[in-house]
């Protein structure tokens, strides 16, 4: 008698069947961040990759919108909204980055329209690199010199930090302050990576 056929290609058949469905689980994972487990599962797998990946470099920024909460100053008021950014190095040394100022005032009456500007139109470039501070100022150019409110990065922070919404806090005393409940303070940010950090001199 003959040896029995051996049953051929089965092992094969289960393992491309496995790796289509991890396939399927990573993608629907990455794509649809908000479904339960699988979602938080792959996002934090991509999260801890990007970790990894030095981010330092030239960036390109832009200011899509600046929003004030109104009861922060008086109604009737003429504020002139502007923005300035500097960048603290590790060592301590302040950098100018960008000021706002440069490209005409942005006027608005407290209680008649909203306090909001923006530079879209006014693209500025960042060096950056893991332990430096990029510090936000809005100021109140009208009438004199006045800082309303203020944001600044954390130095460990991996990735660059003038992306997406940036709440800023109100600026009273020589100091930050919490904003009123329900208060909308805050920075939109786009920024695009357009070149590799300086080397040293």
């Amino acid at each position: 008698m003959g040896k029995p056929e051996k049953k051929k290609g089965k092992g094969g058949t289960i393992l491309l069947v496995l790796l289509l469905l991890v396939v399927g689980v990573v993608a629907a994972g990455y794509f649809k961040p908000d479904l339960p487990v699988i979602g938080p599962l792959v996002a934090g797998f991509f999260k801890k990759g990007a970790e990894g990946v030095d981010q330092s470099g030239v960036y390109k920024v832009k200011v899509m919108k600046v929003a004030l909460d109104p009861q922060e100053f008086k109604d009737g008021e003429k504020i002139d909204l502007q923005v300035y950014v500097k960048r603290v190095d590790a060592e301590g040394k302040e950098h100018k980055v960008w000021d706002s100022e440069q490209w005409g005032e942005r006027i608005g009456t407290v209680g008649q329209v909203e306090l909001t500007a923006q530079w879209s139109d006014r693209p500025f470039e960042c060096t950056w690199q893991p332990g430096d501070k990029l510090v936000v100022e809005v100021w109140d150019r009208r009438g004199g010199d006045t800082k309303v409110a203020e944001w600044t990065s954390d130095p460990e922070g991996k990735e660059f930090p003038l992306k997406g919404v940036r709440t800023v806090s109100p600026f009273k005393g020589g100091k930050t302050v919490e904003s009123r409940k329900g208060a909308t303070n805050q920075v939109v940010f786009e920024a695009e990576r357009i070149g590799d950090y300086p080397a040293a001199q």
